[in-house]
């Protein structure tokens, strides 16, 4: 049965560990309700396939790294926004733009922190408060981000959240992955399959354009599965309406796959580069392309263009979204 045990270590400080009966391992933070490990049993030995810092501090400085992301994931294009004629400005912390909430997102907070058990899963909810106004957001906005652990091997994250005012919401878990077990390791020989036959089209900011792209022909078709090879990927994937997955990602060696199934309506693909490497992991010094993140959400800049959905949070109306991935080993 799978069980939450609270713990304290120099290196975190407080974080929780989720155990489920087959030997998988889940390691959960208040700080940025993050993931801190994720590792499976693979040939006798645990592998963790979450790509992650040594320390709390270490987060501090790399706080996106698995992460909830919010209140609004992805860029704001100008920094700002309009609701009901009124314009919003929200902090400029890159290139001009709001990228994942501001200077100080919930990847940089600290959360409240409750564990459950029941039946064959466990976990912890983390809650935060967002009083109105910050960061330009407006609205009183209460959030969860809920972490799961199932005995079927199924890792899952979903967010909740309510608000008194009008606002934006598109939150995102920012997991980092390579599924040797080392981001030392290139993710080039990483299998990916993405059910996606359109991307969200971007500028040279990240920011979306509003159009579509149709993927096949280009260095986005992963549609019947492909090695990442030396593809850098920063894009919204808009993942096939009815898809029963969203992507499925296999190690090299075939012993570990994690498959992915949610209720957003895209997954942000984004491979790291020589941005990143070099910098000291738990698993090793990363290497150029040592890991690929997998965000999904709402496709960023939804917020001006209405053919992509709506990430609007009314007063009248909770949010909820939950992404899944299927632990394969």
């Amino acid at each position: 049965m799978a069980t939450v045990t609270k713990l304290d270590s120099k290196a975190f400080g407080t974080y929780y560990e989720v155990k489920n009966e087959n030997g998988v391992v889940l390691g959960l933070h208040p700080f940025g309700a993050r993931a801190i490990s994720l590792a499976l049993p693979v040939d006798g030995t645990l592998r963790d396939v979450l790509v992650g810092c040594k320390t709390i501090t270490d987060y501090k400085e790399n706080s996106y790294y698995n992460a909830t992301i919010g209140p609004v994931a992805g860029r704001i294009a100008g920094a700002q926004f309009e609701l009901d004629e009124t314009i919003y400005k929200t902090e400029a912390n890159q290139k001009g733009n709001t990228l994942h909430g501001g200077f100080v997102g919930f990847d940089a907070r600290n959360w409240e922190a409750q564990t459950f058990t029941k039946d064959n899963e466990a976990g912890v909810i983390f809650t935060l408060n967002d009083p109105d106004g910050n960061h330009g957001f407006p609205g009183n906005l209460a959030a969860k981000a809920i972490y799961t652990l199932t005995d079927d091997n199924q890792y899952s994250f979903k967010f909740e959240a309510t608000t008194d005012k009008k606002t934006l919401f598109n939150p995102t878990n920012h997991g980092y992955y390579n599924l040797t077990g080392s981001p030392s390791e290139s993710i080039d020989t990483h299998n990916l399959q993405i059910n996606a036959h359109f991307v969200a089209k971007t500028n040279d900011d990240v920011t979306t354009t509003g159009e579509k792209v149709a993927v096949a022909g280009t260095k986005f078709d992963f549609v019947t599965g492909a090695k990442i090879g030396e593809t850098l990927l920063d894009d919204p994937f808009l993942i096939d309406e009815g898809a029963q997955k969203a992507l499925t990602l296999t190690a090299p060696d075939g012993k570990v796959a994690l498959s992915l199934m949610t209720q957003a309506p895209a997954v942000v693909i984004y491979t790291t580069g020589t941005g990143e490497a070099g910098t000291v992991m738990k698993n090793g010094v990363m290497a150029n392309h040592g890991a690929v993140a997998i965000e999904p959400q709402g496709v960023p800049g939804t917020e001006i263009y209405p053919q992509f959905g709506s990430i609007t949070l009314t007063a009248d109306k909770p949010y909820t979204m939950e992404s899944t991935f299927k632990l394969i080993f």
